[in-house]
């Protein structure tokens, strides 16, 4: 029950710069893109990598583009709770789902 890395070279590999996918993505704004009054940020949905080290794809529900970004923060502890609400969901129906002997 190893990964082929693994096997071959008796280290664990290390997953934790992975994020999770669909979580709610803060990305900053220029001072060379925004006009006066506008907001710093932009809201996105994170939905990947780039080849580039660094580089996300966001998905901009304002402009419905998606684009890549260096500079970005997640929320992630926003999607871990609506991923559980969904697993608690599908647990319920599932009980409700099966019959009880």
């Amino acid at each position: 029950m190893k990964t082929p890395e693994e096997a071959y070279s008796g280290k664990r590999l290390d997953v934790g710069h992975f994020m999770i996918f669909r979580s709610s993505v803060y990305c900053h704004v220029t001072k060379d893109a925004q006009k006066k009054l506008e907001p710093t940020i932009e809201l996105g949905i994170f939905v990947g990598y780039t080849d580039t080290a660094h580089n996300y794809r966001v998905y901009f529900l304002t402009s419905k583009m998606t684009l890549v970004r260096m500079d970005v923060r997640f929320d992630e502890e926003k999607a871990m709770q609506v991923s559980l609400e969904r697993e608690i969901e599908l647990y319920v129906d599932d009980e409700i789902l099966t019959t009880k002997v």
